[in-house]
């Protein structure tokens, strides 16, 4: 995978929000990315409102919240670029926060767009709830969504996968963002209709056979996903669970403690593709660590 020459990073200003542009000038830094650029949206409801209750017009509102937004921002990158010697770029926008993100990522050709996982006051709904997975479902380029404090690089990964081509490119995002971290690749198979034999009283010991098939059969696809990586010279530890795909995950996380999750958007199958993805956004919700979903883009 190249590196990637633009990360956009929307934040709502608040103290949380600071998580997420230290991660992403990390990320510039140690992926060399030729520009970041540290991008606001002003919603235009809070706005509409915040005319009524400050008496003002609508213009005097919204040119007082602009200012004071790119002043903010302006520290901000000041203070960003100094720390992890990038040239860091600006952008104020008016309107719904997730459309304002996916527009200014693609004008941008970002390669990575990294939100924050906690809001704050009026803006609480603008990152991990309504637009994290707004911008989730909006955006054709890789999210990161920042929920923890970036103390240091990403020290253990994990990256489920479907074997798809979603999970090849989330791999590849996962070696790009790892360095030395330790990456393990987990897979979550279930036995197709093995509710169903139950349900219909079959015997144990072929549910057993019908499950130890499904194992063998996830195995082969794991060593045939995991090969032209191996190839050339890089491994990974690996895990295989029975059960939900989403439960499954949940469970390697609360076990492993990774700093980040890196996934897939989509899954392979057609109703996966109408929504986020369930895995992808179950696993989004419950988890406590960074999530990167990447696309096939």
């Amino acid at each position: 995978m190249e590196k990637p020459e633009h990360i956009l990073v929307a934040t709502d200003l608040s103290s949380h929000a600071g998580r997420a542009e230290t991660r992403a000038a990390m990320l510039a830094q140690s992926l060399g990315a030729g520009k970041l650029v540290l991008m606001h949206v002003v919603p235009s409801l809070p706005l509409e409102a915040l005319t009524n209750i400050l008496d003002r017009t609508p213009l005097e509102t919204e040119q007082k919240l602009l200012d004071a937004a790119r002043a903010d921002l302006a520290e901000r990158a000041r203070h960003l670029g100094e720390k992890f010697g990038l040239a860091i770029g600006t952008a104020v926008r008016i309107g719904r926060p997730y459309v304002e993100i996916a527009k200014e990522a693609e004008a941008l050709d970002a390669e990575l767009v990294v939100v924050g996982g906690y809001g704050a006051h009026l803006m609480r709904e603008l990152f991990l709830g309504a637009t994290a997975e707004k911008v989730l479902r909006k955006s054709r380029r890789p999210v990161l969504v920042v929920k923890q404090e970036p103390f240091s690089p990403y020290k253990r990964l994990l990256v489920p996968v479907d074997f798809s081509p979603s999970s090849a490119r989330s791999l590849d995002w996962a070696q790009a963002v790892a360095g030395g971290a330790e990456t393990t690749v987990a897979h979550v198979y279930e036995a197709p209709y093995e509710s169903t034999l139950r349900y219909a009283s079959v015997e144990d010991k072929v549910i057993e056979g019908y499950q130890a098939a499904a194992r063998q059969q996830a195995q082969d696809a794991m060593r045939a996903f995991l090969a032209p990586r191996r190839a050339a010279g890089t491994d990974f530890l690996q895990r295989m669970l029975h059960g939900h795909p989403a439960a499954g995950i949940r469970e390697l996380a609360e076990e492993m403690r990774p700093d980040l999750i890196v996934m897939g958007k989509h899954g392979q199958t057609e109703i996966e593709e109408l929504l986020l993805g369930s895995v992808t956004k179950h696993v989004l919700f419950e988890t406590h660590c960074d999530m990167l979903v990447a696309t096939e883009r």
